[in-house]
């Protein structure tokens, strides 16, 4: 890992993931034979891992207690190369997710065990130790495993700092409305944006990239799985292809992927349409493969061989 990265906090989830994949075509409500896996995962941890993979120097502040889970998690951390931040209670059990796919690799349910994220309150990160942490950052990255006062309060360095954000589901991505005015960008899906605005449902990507917009947000990113995402870039919308890709074998963990190098590419100077391609190239190769993140350089050239993206008004 290179010294002369960028120093990047991350603030959220770290946890075991649970991930299993139907090996035939997936019935609701039936057993499914297929395969079933676990690693440690998370938003802040999958987007610290490519952080730390491409040469910045990632610090995660995250919660977990004092049990085998959050052994595994600090073991991750260290196996990557990103500084540990993280606050333990050895009397909580640590997050956990669980989620099950299809034949396809696409998300079909999940639970979400993490009911020790909401100690990780603004009092806790008035800690000596994360006070400088947050105060030596380049950029700051959060995701909404974090109780809605702490993103507000850790939002509130935005005039110093850059704050980045990825949404997370759609049930925590509200968490995020106080903020939207002061974020450098904000990564979500189609879902996690018509939840966000409350009553677009049925809305297209670029439409709510629109409406977000409107809500103050100067940058997002709303992905659509394999469909065109919508690039907001301040005011205008961008509407883009991603990469096609032919064997899905996992889509969990990609958007934190396209997050990570995107915000990687602004923070070196490049304009936000170019920055989110090189993310959405990152991306298609985390779901093609289970091997490690390709280099920056890879994710550069795949994305100068898609189309370009076409700005909407």
């Amino acid at each position: 890992m290179r010294e002369t990265g960028p120093n990047i906090v991350l603030c959220g989830g770290a946890h075991l993931d649970r991930v299993a994949r139907s090996s035939g075509v997936f019935r609701e409500g039936a057993s499914n034979p297929g395969v079933s896996r676990e690693a440690i995962g998370g938003a802040s941890f999958n987007a610290a891992r490519a952080f730390a993979r491409l040469g910045a120097r990632p610090c995660l502040v995250s919660a977990r207690g004092g049990d085998g889970v959050g052994q595994l998690v600090e073991a991750a951390l260290s196996i990557e190369g990103v500084a540990d931040g993280s606050l333990t209670w050895l009397d909580r059990r640590s997050a956990s997710y669980t989620a099950i796919l299809d034949e396809t690799g696409e998300l079909r349910a999940a639970i979400a065990d993490m009911e020790i994220y909401d100690l990780l309150s603004p009092r806790a990160f008035r800690r000596a130790h994360l006070r400088q942490m947050l105060d030596r950052a380049d950029a700051i990255v959060l995701d909404a495993n974090l109780p809605a006062p702490t993103l507000e309060a850790l939002a509130a360095r935005a005039d110093e700092t850059p704050i980045f954000a990825i949404a997370v589901s759609p049930a925590k991505v509200v968490r995020f409305r106080a903020c939207l005015p002061v974020l450098s960008a904000l990564f979500l899906s189609r879902a996690e944006a018509a939840s966000l605005l409350g009553d677009a449902a049925d809305a297209p990507p670029t439409e709510l990239a629109r409406r977000l917009a409107h809500l103050g947000l100067a940058r997002a990113v709303v992905t659509d799985g394999p469909r065109p995402a919508a690039i907001l870039d301040r005011g205008t919308v961008h509407l883009q292809a991603p990469p096609l890709v032919e064997a899905v074998r996992d889509v969990t963990g990609a958007g934190d992927t396209l997050a990570a190098v995107a915000t990687l590419e602004h923070l070196a100077g490049r304009d936000f349409v170019s920055c989110v391609r090189a993310g959405m190239a990152a991306a298609s190769l985390h779901i093609a493969s289970e091997l490690p993140l390709r280099a920056l350089d890879r994710c550069r050239s795949l994305a100068s061989a898609l189309p370009l993206a076409t700005p909407l008004r």
